[in-house]
């Protein structure tokens, strides 16, 4: 009004009047309003709104709330959901919003008994015999009867605050940025105040083939808040909350909730672990229904509660659903989750597809208020189940975004988007860009990414990280270290990193330095990466393990089981080009140039009859290594990837060959290794992950050059190496090896009473080793090679493995005080060496759900 009334000061009375008769058009334009029950007075979600003799429709959202495009056809609006009767109403003349109230309507089939009155028992219960129908029938209503599948989706990912503590609101280091607080949503979970820190949307196509089975998805049109680059990796934040949001099929025998496997209420095997009741009955003009509610047996298990309504058409198929989680359940920071599914009918086969989806999570800090929410909705449409799909479709990245799906304009977005955001979502999109630009936010964000990321940002460069910068062993004593790495700031497309570090015992001067350059114009390492990396490397590392910017002198290493007296000064040239292509293939190819100093009590002595001291090995290879993991989905920043682990196995086949005379090279030699590992998801008894590796290294080589088992003697644990195992203990020229953790996530814990409430979690596992070494390269075959190294008083500490295998197993307990890991290890062979750990408690701290 204000602006109509300078308009008019300035133009005079007939701008006026155009500029009334445009905002009365453009009101008319737009159809708001919301869908209520009648008897309870809460919004209804997925009510089918349409425009009568038209073809403009839509659905309501989680509250009720619907919005649509005015057609002047059109003089009446229909509502229509299942188990409530349709309503018809005039369209409204006066441009304000048209809130409806529905009517429940059902009534009783005579077939079908309501249960759940006295002893529960599975046999001769309806529910039971209803809910086995279901299971025999999936196969008839999923996806997966199509030999093609397209339809397209629109996605909705909101993440928020919830009930911010006033002292952060209200501290010096927000004042800057206040006015962000005030966009906060109370409706949309009861008794929680929301304030939206993320919002994405995409638009996008989907297409699956089911012979072979292939699945790519091409984003049309893509929008979301995006912070500081310098301190957010927002593709990282993207990778999180879809990870934490998956998809739901309600008929997968297991349903990975924040990647941990509920089972489905339509398992094989769902009836052993959930009650099933019968409690209403529906007939609407779409047919009759059957309501089916079911609760866990248990409630510390991971099992969901709800409702389902379930088709009488023969096809047993699923038009709703209705599922949650509660507090109960053996998750961590989650007070509970809520899945609503709606199903429509399919118009060739009559079986009902995925029409809408919305999934919430509401994040909590020990079952309280404040923490987090997060919110996933997808509407998919327009279901194609009967062309073929060109194979070249499934070519490249299975999901891909097309150039223009950035550059779509807010008024597009009203157009194409079949859900309307919120008035606090659509402000989100504003504050979070106002954001960007405010200083007082930035020197948060500064702050927050030196407690998270450890690193120190000082523009094109940051230092860190600091846990790296003390460290302490008993070679170097103390040792201090100072390195960085660059930022994209500096570049996006060459990337650095270097340290320094001395050790005041040795009084020794360590370095490293690496530069990398995408080779593709995108971001280094981006998938799919193709860059090339030179590193140099002098420092001092124990046998086998392995080196490069990370390894070997974090802060927590310092606390060790056992003395450590063999040691190797390496100094170290590589040359790596990784490309990667297909599905997360990557090739490396690598020229590595290296030369090994023995330190402390290991010694490099020459076989023969007259012993020489060796102060130098030196060694050139050049080498290929190969590795597919198969729809992997990682958190990147730099040339860093963390692997979220799913149920596809990964794959790495290496290959390397020594070249003598090549830079100073020593020795010909072949080396071949494959390594295979899996995550294996097992429902209610929790997941394994196990991997499995064998290696041969043709060739007559010193046993600094044969395959070295990776020992951690600190109390910490370490993935992919041994516990128990003394440096250097064993070498082997062929080996296998096999590595098992099954962690039953409170499987048996949450069935003891006192117990259950700490949600305490049990896991166990077992670490193979096997081995041998062909007579050419023992000392006491071929003089060529080195003496295995011994201790001060001649007896041998290192072994081959012939005999039998080296084995360990490990059981323990997690998630005490939802972070800290607690193992027991034992060494179950080889007990008879010198100086051997025969079990010992292993720690290690992981936040996890």
């Amino acid at each position: 009004m204000r602006l109509t009334l300078r308009l008019a000061t300035l133009m005079g009375l007939g701008i006026i009047i155009g500029i009334f008769t445009f905002s009365y058009t453009y009101a008319q334009t737009a159809i708001r309003g919301k869908v209520t029950d009648a008897s309870t007075g809460e919004g209804i979600q997925g009510v089918t709104v349409s425009l009568l003799n038209t073809t403009v429709g839509t659905s309501t959202d989680s509250l009720g709330h619907y919005s649509l495009t005015y057609d002047a056809t059109a003089s009446h609006i229909q509502f229509d959901a299942l188990g409530y009767k349709p309503a018809t109403r005039p369209l409204p003349d006066n441009g304000l919003p048209l809130n409806v109230e529905l009517e429940e309507d059902f009534h009783t089939l005579d077939e079908v008994v309501i249960s759940g009155k006295g002893r529960y028992r599975n046999r001769n219960n309806p529910a039971v015999d209803l809910i086995k129908k279901v299971i025999e029938h999936k196969k008839v209503n999923r996806l997966s009867r199509f030999d093609y599948v397209s339809y397209e989706s629109y996605e909705k990912i909101m993440m928020a605050v919830s009930d911010l503590p006033k002292f952060v609101s209200n501290s010096a280091l927000t004042r800057g940025y206040r006015f962000a607080f005030e966009n906060v949503d109370t409706t949309l979970v009861p008794g929680r105040s929301l304030l939206p820190v993320y919002l994405e949307e995409n638009l996008s196509k989907r297409y699956q083939r089911m012979y072979p089975k292939a699945r790519k998805t091409v984003v049309t049109a893509s929008k979301k808040t995006e912070l500081d680059k310098r301190y957010i990796n927002n593709e990282n934040i993207e990778t999180y909350f879809k990870f934490i949001h998956g998809d739901i099929d309600i008929y997968e025998n297991n349903i990975l909730i924040l990647n941990k496997p509920f089972l489905s209420p339509t398992a094989d095997a769902a009836s052993v672990f959930y009650k099933f009741f019968i409690t209403d009955t529906i007939s609407t003009a779409d047919g009759q229904f059957v309501e089916l509610t079911f609760v866990p047996r248990n409630e510390e298990d991971r099992l969901f509660s709800g409702k389902l309504q379930i088709s009488l058409d023969g096809n047993y198929g699923i038009r709703r659903a209705d599922i949650w989680i509660d507090r109960r359940a053996n998750l961590n920071w989650v007070n509970d989750v809520s899945i609503s599914l709606r199903f429509g009918r399919h118009s060739r086969t009559g079986i009902y597809l995925l029409t809408y989806s919305d999934m919430k999570i509401n994040f909590g800090l020990y079952e309280g208020k404040r923490g987090a929410f997060g919110q996933r909705t997808l509407v998919h449409s327009n279901y194609d189940t009967e062309t073929e799909i060109p194979a070249s479709t499934f070519s490249g990245q299975q999901w891909v975004k097309t150039a223009d799906a950035n550059r779509r304009t807010d008024s597009q977005w009203e157009r194409e988007r079949p859900l309307q955001l919120t008035e606090v979502e659509t402000k989100t999109y504003t504050n979070i860009d106002s954001l960007r630009n405010n200083r007082a936010f930035k020197s948060t964000l500064k702050l927050g990414y030196l407690l998270a990321q450890s690193y120190v940002n000082a523009g094109p460069v940051e230092f860190g990280p600091l846990e790296y910068s003390y460290s302490y062993n008993d070679l170097e004593g103390s040792r201090i270290r100072l390195s960085g790495r660059t930022t994209r700031q500096f570049s996006e497309k060459l990337y650095a990193e270097a340290y320094t570090a001395y050790g005041f015992r040795d009084e020794r001067l360590k370095f490293f330095g690496g530069v990398a350059h995408t080779l593709n114009r995108k971001r280094i390492a981006e998938y799919p990466a193709h860059y090339l990396q030179a590193t140099y490397q002098q420092d001092v590392r124990e046998p086998g393990q392995l080196l490069g910017f990370r390894n070997g002198d974090s802060f927590s290493r310092s606390f060790r089981t056992g003395e450590q007296d063999k040691w190797s000064y390496h100094d170290v040239f590589r040359l790596n080009h990784v490309i990667e292509f297909g599905n997360h293939m990557r090739l490396q190819t690598f020229f590595a140039s290296q030369r090994q100093n023995p330190a402390a009590n290991l010694h490099f002595v020459a076989a023969g009859p007259k012993p020489d001291t060796i102060n130098i090995l030196q060694t050139s290879e050049l080498g290929i290594d190969l590795r597919w993991a198969p729809n992997e989905e990682f958190f990147q920043r730099n040339l860093e990837r963390s692997p979220i682990v799913n149920e596809y196995p990964v794959f790495n086949l290496r290959y390397n060959m020594g070249i003598k005379g090549l830079f100073g090279g020593e020795y010909n030699y072949h080396a071949l290794r494959l390594d295979v590992s899996k995550r294996v998801f097992l429902s209610q008894l929790g997941l394994a992950d196990i991997s499995v590796g064998t290696g041969y290294i043709f060739g007559s080589v010193p046993f600094p050059l044969l395959d070295i088992p990776n020992a951690s003697q600190t109390y910490i644990l370490a993935p992919d190496s041994y516990a128990l195992l003394n440096d250097l203990e064993f070498v082997s020229d062929q080996y296998i090896k096999l590595s098992i953790e099954h962690r039953l996530h409170g499987f048996i814990l949450n069935k003891i009473p006192l117990l259950k409430k700490l949600k305490i979690r049990e896991l166990a596992g077992f670490k193979l080793l096997y081995g041998n070494v062909r007579p050419e390269n023992r000392p006491e075959y071929n003089p060529m090679v080195f003496m295995l190294p011994t201790n001060a008083q001649g007896d041998a500490t290192t072994f081959t493995l012939e005999r039998k295998p080296y084995m360990e197993a490990s059981a323990g307990v997690e998630n005490i005080l939802n972070v800290l890991r607690v193992e027991y290890v034992r060494r179950l062979s080889y007990l008879n060496h010198p100086d051997v750990d025969r079990g010992g408690f292993r720690f290690s701290l992981k936040v996890d759900f």
